[in-house]
């Protein structure tokens, strides 16, 4: 295993948590571009975890409230391939998981600032992550 501190290197994979109504399970691409979409308070990047740091993939669900997690798919992202869309993964830990880190580029700001852009990044990563379902939601 990683330490959580560690930069992050291209031969390394990411997870992230995708709510229920951003994924839709029958549909050729079930991640939903508003899976990449940051959320008003993430002003430093939004959160991925680093399967380097994590014993199994379902650890990273540690972070919502038990009854939520259910609600939760869990999709993989090589870090080579979200590098290539010129955005980076820094570590960035918390208590609850180890191996949290951020894509800092994608935050609410820059987001807001150039909505066009961030749209076509969001639906590459929601295509890279559609091929590489880990969990589906199941409530």
């Amino acid at each position: 295993m990683k330490g959580e501190h560690e930069p992050v290197t291209p031969d390394e994979f990411v997870l992230r948590l995708v709510w229920k109504t951003r994924f839709r399970g029958d549909a050729p691409i079930p991640v939903l571009e508003d899976a990449f979409k940051p959320r008003n308070d993430e002003i430093d990047g939004i959160s991925v975890f680093r399967t380097a740091c994590l014993t199994a993939p379902d650890q990273a669900l540690d972070v919502m409230a038990a009854d939520k997690r259910d609600s939760y798919a869990i999709v993989l992202l090589p870090v080579a391939d979200v590098l290539a869309l010129g955005l980076t993964v820094t570590p960035a830990p918390i208590d609850a998981v180890p191996g949290h880190a951020v894509l800092p580029e994608l935050n609410i700001l820059n987001y807001r600032a150039d909505r066009a852009r961030w749209k076509v990044v969001q639906n590459r990563l929601a295509r890279i992550a559609s091929q590489n379902v880990i969990r589906r939601p199941t409530a």
